[in-house]
């Protein structure tokens, strides 16, 4: 209701032409997160998974551990509760490992997340027009920046808790390798979709198990995910289009697959292309939060029209450009190398001799150094 009120009541106020009183009071820094953190030690509780924590100390230990406290992971209490009950200092490799998880964490923000920011607003937010194609390429940098924004603050909290000897959630588990949109929203803030999951979809799942009422239930889901970042519509329609893709995508890609035999090649590489169509289409709903700017991106990007060279002049950041190919370079091998080595780089290196990790981990410093953006820019999730 802290969050909402302002929402509810400027949309009541125009809609019903009433004068509802708002506030102008700052949200408490990771609202979203903590909230949903305390509701499902109550819910667990409640429903028996958990017996209840008698420490006052540790449960406000739990809510409040600071590494995830304002951009998640959301933690569990059956996860977290016991690490923070037994806590013991951290092992040689431990801190190898949190270090590097935080290193890598900063490199992605610096020097991919960051350098991003000048040419996506300069197409966003700017006066000139530009030729369609351009808006797609942004959508694609919004994409790349919302994931290695947030991914990086995730790694730095688990590097940081690593360091006192906690082991976090992992929250991104290579999203823009899914070959739908499904299996994107299982590998993207895995933490946040668990828990609308296990808490509000699975629920009424098995009360409405029957078509319509699952697409209804895939829909509401989605939205709530979105509508849980901020109390914008932006945010609502970003939730209700991706649920609307997921309901009609299921059948389209089965029939496809029927169509082509099952060939499992043709249908991974259908399945990445229009995965790649709806994050760059939807990626302005996400982070465009004024609706008139919103509709007429969306309406530009719809214009098959030609264009003057002159205007790709118009669009900053160049260079900057260029220091988030280099880093995004290093994010796609090592990805690559995660998902179809089926092993963790980060840990490998932990694990590795001390030459080895010392020269790679101090050639990321170095490239956060010279590559990185160090104007002040905070990290995307702090505003829900």
């Amino acid at each position: 209701m802290f969050k909402y009120w302002n929402f509810f009541g400027y949309s009541l106020s125009s809609l019903l032409s009433v004068n509802l009183e708002l506030h102008n009071l700052l949200l408490p820094l990771g609202l979203s997160f903590y909230t949903l953190q305390t509701l499902s030690y109550i819910f667990d509780v409640y429903l028996g998974k958990i017996k209840p924590e008698r420490h006052l100390g540790l449960f406000c230990l739990y809510v409040s551990f600071f590494p995830q406290l304002v951009a998640g992971p959301i933690e569990r209490s059956r996860t977290l509760l016991p690490q923070l009950k037994s806590l013991e200092l951290p092992t040689l490799y431990q801190f190898r490992y949190g270090l590097l998880l935080i290193v890598w964490g900063f490199f992605i923000k610096l020097v991919i997340a960051d350098n991003l920011s000048a040419s996506i607003n300069s197409v966003y937010f700017g006066k000139e027009y530009f030729p369609f194609w351009v808006y797609w390429f942004i959508g694609a940098l919004v994409t790349l920046k919302i994931y290695c924004d947030f991914m990086a603050y995730s790694e730095i909290a688990r590097g940081v808790g690593m360091l006192f000897g906690v082991k976090l959630t992992l929250n991104f588990r290579r999203p823009l390798f899914a070959t739908n949109l499904r299996s994107f929203w299982q590998r993207w803030h895995i933490s946040l979709t668990r828990w609308i999951g296990d808490y509000i979809q699975i629920p009424l799942l098995r009360r409405y198990p029957t078509q319509p009422h699952r697409s209804v239930v895939t829909i509401m889901t989605l939205v709530i995910i979105g509508f849980w970042h901020s109390a914008s519509w932006n945010f609502i329609l970003f939730g209700l289009f991706h649920g609307m893709v997921m309901v009609i995508w299921s059948p389209i890609a089965k029939n496809i697959s029927i169509l082509f035999e099952g060939s499992f090649a043709f249908s991974s590489i259908f399945g990445r292309f229009f995965l790649a169509i709806v994050l760059m289409s939807s990626a302005p709903m996400f982070y465009i939060q004024d609706t008139s700017i919103l509709f007429n991106i969306l309406k530009n990007m719809l214009l098959f029209d030609l264009f003057e060279p002159t205007q790709i002049s118009s669009i900053h950041g160049k260079v900057m450009l260029i220091k988030a190919l280099f880093g995004f370079i290093l994010l796609f091998l090592y990805s690559f190398f995660n998902e179809f080595k089926q092993q963790d780089f980060i840990v490998n290196l932990a694990r590795s001799s001390s030459n080895r990790r010392w020269c790679e981990m101090l050639f990321i410093v170095f490239s956060t150094l010279f590559l990185g953006s160090f104007v002040h820019e905070p990290f995307i999730y702090f505003e829900f």
